[in-house]
């Protein structure tokens, strides 16, 4: 959670959105967790059994991270956090922005 915290506080003034997706976890477990760390970026609950989203997007296994580009195309998917820093700032920079 830091590093996407961090990720959003960098990217505060820029065309980027951090949208956070959850499931599995218990309803009270998953607030619990908003609040312990904080979380300042949009977050979903999709419940404990499945996810539409998840579905939608095939994920495979957790945490998934996807970078979409301003067309909506996936530019990353993957499970490695730090690896989307790059894949945003290449995408920043080629928007203008």
């Amino acid at each position: 959670m830091p590093h996407l915290k961090a990720l959003v506080e960098r990217h505060e003034n820029d065309n980027f959105e951090l949208i956070g997706i959850n499931t599995g976890d218990a309803p009270d477990v998953y607030r619990k967790g908003l609040e312990e760390h904080s979380v300042s970026w949009m977050s979903a609950y999709q419940g404990q059994k499945g996810s539409p989203i998840a579905d939608l997007f095939k994920v495979q296994g957790y945490p998934t991270y996807l970078v979409l580009d301003v067309d909506g195309t996936i530019a990353y998917r993957g499970h490695n956090g730090k690896a989307i820093d790059d894949v945003i700032a290449k995408l920043l920079k080629k928007a203008g922005k």
